[in-house]
């Protein structure tokens, strides 16, 4: 059943962002959700305490920097079960009428409630929730997430786990929010080292960044129709190249600054790693999602943070992405689309 069949409870709605000229930033807006929460939800702030006081490493993997956090309040979403029939028949906890009743929202766009998350790995770190349950899928949601990245401006980065690739509720469209230059990809992504140069068509650039153990597809444009339907070419040629008939395996970041959206896409193959499968010394808890690809590896338990190398990290990268082969097949594919 939609959240749509519902009305939306009335004490919900924190504040309302409709965009009009004047009115209050989304940012702001945002910034005073936050502060709200903090004050009058009790299990949020214990539970952004707790991540305030995680702890935080760097390893060096080349000229890259990865971040390694350990914040055992992402257990439960790193140890998620996914497959369809619990999906199925557990409540989705992403539904409106199944969040805490402490739990208040800005109404964006009539379509989507802002919320913090309550398990957060950032400060801020905000949900982007559809108000009816719909799964998880990018190519209906273009609109939104330029739309999205415009309105928070370029304080925000915006994030989006695939429904096979990260997502804790595939079941329920969302996109996640955090500060921008949080994750560590963003400076490589200003520094731009690409060894495919970027190639620009109808005015949107395109190519690839080389990453320890993965690469991502970098796109950027500042006209969204010209972009949307660039992206909606790319998504498709990925989807041909991967045999896959649903939504490609990706996660992906996008933010607008100086006039331009940026957008970093990570195809992927698999979901976790084998790893993640193994018992004893083998065994290492991380599922990679977006911010994981992005270079901050959240790992849940101790030994799993101490134990982190760029080694096994790019074994992670290089096990779950795809490989350079099928990248350049993707490139090659967007010649001629």
């Amino acid at each position: 059943m939609k959240t749509s069949d519902y009305e939306l409870m009335p004490d919900r709605i924190w504040s309302e962002f409709d965009g009009a000229p004047g009115g209050m930033s989304l940012a702001s807006m945002c910034g005073e959700l936050f502060s709200q929460q903090l004050f009058n939800w009790q299990e949020f702030a214990v539970a952004h305490m707790n991540m305030k006081g995680a702890w935080l490493r760097e390893i060096i993997s080349g000229q890259h920097t990865l971040l390694v956090q350990f914040n055992q309040g992402r257990t439960v979403s790193a140890t998620a079960a996914l497959d369809a029939d619990t999906i199925r028949r557990r409540p989705c906890f992403l539904c409106e009428y199944h969040l805490p009743a402490a739990q208040k929202a800005v109404l964006y766009g009539q379509t989507f409630l802002i919320l913090v998350n309550p398990y957060p790995i950032f400060s801020p770190h905000y949900t982007v929730v559809h108000i009816n349950h719909e799964p998880q899928d990018i190519e209906s949601n273009l609109d939104v997430l330029l739309a999205l990245a415009h309105d928070l401006g370029p304080s925000f980065t915006v994030f989006y786990n695939g429904p096979r690739c990260g997502a804790s509720a595939p079941d329920h469209h969302h996109f996640q929010v955090c500060p921008a230059g949080m994750i560590p990809v963003e400076k490589a992504w200003e520094e731009r080292e690409s060894e495919v140069p970027g190639a620009d068509r109808d005015g949107v650039s395109f190519g690839v960044l080389r990453l320890p153990g993965r690469s991502a597809l970098f796109v950027e444009g500042s006209v969204p129709e010209t972009l949307e339907a660039f992206l909606k070419r790319l998504i498709g040629a990925m989807g041909e190249v991967m045999g896959s008939a649903e939504e490609p395996m990706l996660n992906l970041f996008c933010t607008k600054k100086e006039g331009r959206w940026r957008l970093l896409i990570f195809p992927r193959r698999k979901h976790r790693p084998d790893a993640y499968y193994r018992e004893g010394a083998g065994s290492v808890l991380v599922t990679p999602g977006a911010v994981e690809m992005g270079g901050l590896l959240i790992t849940i338990r101790e030994d799993d943070f101490l134990k982190m190398t760029p080694a096994l990290a790019e074994e992670i990268y290089r096990e779950v992405s795809l490989s350079t082969e099928m990248i350049e097949e993707i490139v090659n594919k967007m010649k001629y689309l």
